[in-house]
This record gives structure tokens, sequence and C-alpha cells, in this order.
């Protein structure tokens, strides 16, 4: 994920928040920015929030869950909206 700082002539910075899927539309963005003479900045966040052992905690909690049936079926929209597509 990347955020885009915009400037508008008002001096009001407003941003754009973009999704690029691949280094190549990453690279993309990048010219087409730079050919507009738009500034803008980069920033890549890091998604890691859990330690490691909070995070083998939840995959011990779900092996337990899937074990005794309790599951969902995502739809795909929940899909979309849990793998930020």
């Amino acid at each position: 994920m990347y955020y885009i700082h915009v400037e508008s002539i008002r001096q009001i910075m407003k941003n754009i928040i973009v999704y690029p899927k691949n280094e190549q539309q990453e690279i993309l963005l990048k010219s087409l920015l730079k050919e507009m003479n738009i500034h803008f900045k980069m920033e890549e966040k890091n998604r890691t929030l859990l330690s490691e052992e909070e995070f083998y905690k939840k995959i011990d909690k779900s092996i337990q869950q899937a074990d005794s049936g309790q599951t969902r079926k995502l739809t795909p929209e929940m899909q979309k909206e849990l793998l930020d597509l």
C-alpha cells in the first residue's frame, strides 16, 4: 500500500491511496506522476501487528476451531474485503 500526497492550488493537502498489484503497476504510476510534474511521496506500511507468539496462538486456535467444525464460508465480497483486493 502506498500513499500519494497531492497539493492542490489552495494549499490543502489531500491524500490519494493507491494499491499497485505488482511492480509493473508501481513503476507505471511513478512514471506517470513524474511526467505530470506531480510531487509525490511513497511510504510502504508494515502490516505486521502481531508478535510471533501471538501469531502461533491464533493459528493453533484456528486449527482447533476447524477440527471442531466451527468454520464459515466467505462470500466473494467478504474475501475481497478481507484480502484488500
